[in-house]
């Protein structure tokens, strides 16, 4: 089946191209995250913790593609869960970010 716009081959059911770029991405997300985790360890507050878990979410969106691409989820599910891995992180993103400034603010008082 030609798909307008789709430049790779398949194997089999397997979009080879869609494979590469899901391999990719969990790989660099993943190595992105242990970078997170790591920083975490080192600084141990709240706000790296939270920046460590929106990495982790950021992590589960190609593992959900390739779910999705297998079969695993549905494409309703796999379009929800996208949506909510998005919210998610946007939300410890946000919550980082207040975590810092409220301590800073903290800090400016007490001086």
């Amino acid at each position: 089946m030609n798909v307008p716009g789709h430049v790779g081959g398949h194997w089999g059911a397997l979009h080879v191209d869609f494979t590469i770029v899901l391999v990719v991405s969990a790989l660099t997300t993943a190595a992105l995250c242990l970078a997170g985790v790591a920083a975490y360890r080192r600084r141990g507050s709240r706000a790296y913790l939270l920046v460590a878990l929106a990495l982790a979410a950021l992590v589960a969106q190609p593992i959900l593609g390739g779910l999705a691409m297998i079969g695993a989820v549905g494409p309703a599910t796999h379009h929800t869960l996208e949506h909510g891995a998005d919210a998610v992180i946007v939300l410890l993103v946000l919550g980082a970010v207040y975590d810092v400034r409220r301590v800073e603010g903290r800090r400016e008082v007490g001086r």
